[in-house]
């Protein structure tokens, strides 16, 4: 049984410096599974043909199956942990190995804590996978995203294939054609139409509050039906009413636990994946399939009744886009970039700005001084007014120093260096490097910011030295990566803030433990904050007793 066995050794060394060690496999999982199974269905045969073997030929088939993946495993370690372009940064020898290692590591999904901790140990630039570098540097996200960067996006930007849309797409030039609509939709004369429709949904919100009557709030609940019920309305120009029932609608399970499937995996994006090709019966997964189908479905809603309305929406605009593809692209493309558009809408609309809502509260109630700022700069103003709440500075100070703490997206994803790398503090990052910059600990350098661990509205304003470098700052991102709802989720700040600061004083609940919103924080592509519990008084009931 010798020559199998050397052939099998011979073939995990070729499967590696042949194949694996060439491009990109993470949408090929199908064919690297098929293609084995053939393979060894052929090596099965042979065994029983050829062989003279006391031992049966499933037994040999085993033996060869080890030595082939033990030869191909040997040779991927040996070229990763000393012939790779990366080898020379320090990080950890198991993450450069693998990034199950790293998967391993945040199965609690607490990837930005994780990495923070990461920065701790090995400084600015740290091999964290077998091909990439994290950088923890305040001029990081300017180069990664900046203009006229020679980045690309990574692989986790195919998560959605075959669907695509403006966000998931790593095409450039197709990224800036698909984003035209996006833009267009919410241009200044757009968000005129739009800024009433979210003073109403703000004023539901407040009465959604005040119907608790001073009993404990869990504000993860009502910010997630209010931001859940404002993307519906600007995407589709429909009240999805999740503050009028208290939610209740399958649609959050679904969007809660997509995010939860990819929390831990999205580091490694060849496992979700795997997931949706093999697995596509469990239980998250199963759940990111149905908010698939569901977004497809209402998109399909709106198409039918598109000449009906008169409300201006977001996917009035992608419709247009899709029907004047027609005849440029053929229908299952058009099909799959309208669904993928939705699913985007969707996912990014409703998470956007709801950590921060919720982050927020816990901030004013823990320094309660700061609501109390907000609300003599409120006295005489009208808070459904977007552009004199814009000019507010206590009022916006709050927000940016929220989003600094907690970015909506507190790690992100990454991008690929292009052909000449990229050079930072004169430190080298070779091409095709993955690099990922995560905002979390970015926006905690005390390179960028003095006291960056506390909570300082004033830092935004009247004590401009606190900012060392300001373009550390991008809860958003940066260049024609910026995300074109920022706008949007000022407003939505803004107005939610002002209102509620206004009309309710807010206080931690009696027995509620404020570190728990941290504790149970998780980085689940956009975060995700632990419970908060509160108690929101009406003003107007205190004033008249």
């Amino acid at each position: 049984m010798i020559f199998p066995i050397v052939y099998s050794l011979l073939a995990g060394l070729i499967a590696h410096t042949g194949f694996f060690i060439h491009g990109e496999w993470h949408l090929k999982s199908r064919n690297i599974v098929s293609v084995h199974f053939i393979l060894g269905a052929v090596a099965y045969w042979l065994l029983d043909s050829l062989s003279d073997s006391s031992h049966g030929s499933g037994y040999q088939l085993a033996v060869v199956s080890i030595c082939y993946l033990t030869s191909l495993f040997t040779s991927m370690t040996i070229y990763r942990l000393f012939f790779h372009a990366i080898v020379s940064f320090p990080g950890p020898k198991l993450a450069a190995v693998t990034k199950l290692w790293h998967v391993f590591h945040i199965t609690d999904s607490r990837n930005f804590m994780f990495m923070d901790k990461i920065y701790q140990e090995y400084g600015k630039f740290v091999r964290t996978g077998p091909n990439e570098i994290t950088i923890f540097h305040p001029d990081a996200i300017q180069l990664l995203d900046g203009w006229n960067n020679g980045n690309t996006k990574d692989t986790w930007y195919d998560i959605m294939q075959p669907r695509s849309s403006a966000i998931f797409t790593r095409d450039e030039i197709d990224h800036r054609e698909r984003r035209k609509p996006w833009v267009q939709s919410l241009a200044t004369k757009n968000m005129d139409l739009l800024r009433p429709r979210l003073a109403n949904l703000t004023h539901t919100l407040s009465e959604c509050i005040s119907k608790y009557d001073g009993e404990p709030i869990v504000v993860n609940d009502v910010m997630t039906w209010f931001s859940f019920d404002a993307m519906w309305e600007v995407l589709f120009g429909q009240d999805f009413k999740l503050m009028e029932t208290r939610g209740g609608h399958p649609i959050i399970r679904h969007r809660d636990n997509s995010f939860a499937l990819l929390g831990p995996v999205y580091v490694a994006d060849w496992l979700a994946h795997i997931g949706f090709e093999f697995l596509p019966f469990y239980g998250r997964v199963r759940d990111w399939f149905r908010l698939v189908t569901f977004c497809d479905e209402h998109m399909k809603i709106c198409m039918d009744e598109k000449e009906k309305s008169d409300k201006h929406n977001l996917a009035s605009w992608f419709i247009d886009e899709y029907l004047g593809l027609e005849g440029k692209w053929d229908l299952k493309a058009r099909q799959r970039l309208l669904s993928g558009t939705a699913v985007s809408a969707v996912l990014a609309g409703s998470d956007t700005t709801r950590a921060s809502l919720i982050v927020s509260w816990w901030y004013l109630c823990k320094y309660p001084e700061h609501a109390d700022k907000i609300r003599s700069e409120l006295d005489g103003v009208d808070v459904t007014d977007a552009n004199i709440l814009a000019r507010l500075p206590h009022l916006n100070g709050v927000i940016n120093e929220t989003l600094r703490l907690v970015p909506p997206a507190l790690t992100g994803a990454g991008r690929m260096t292009g052909p000449s790398g990229l050079l930072i503090d004169d430190v080298l990052i070779p091409p095709n490097t993955r690099v990922t910059a995560p905002k979390y600990t970015i926006h905690r350098l005390e390179a960028a910011f003095q006291y960056p661990d506390d909570f300082i509205p004033e830092r935004w304003y009247s004590r401009p030295e606190l900012v060392r470098d300001k373009q550390a700052f991008a809860p958003f991102s940066v260049g024609n990566r910026q995300c074109v709802g920022k706008g949007l989720a000022y407003i939505e700040l803004r107005m939610v803030t002002a209102t509620l600061v206004k009309h309710y004083n807010v206080r931690f609940a009696p027995g509620y433990d404020p570190e728990s919103m941290w504790r149970q924080m998780r980085d689940q592509v956009t975060a995700q904050p632990g419970p908060l519990l509160c108690i929101f008084e009406s003003r107007e009931k205190l004033a008249s007793c």
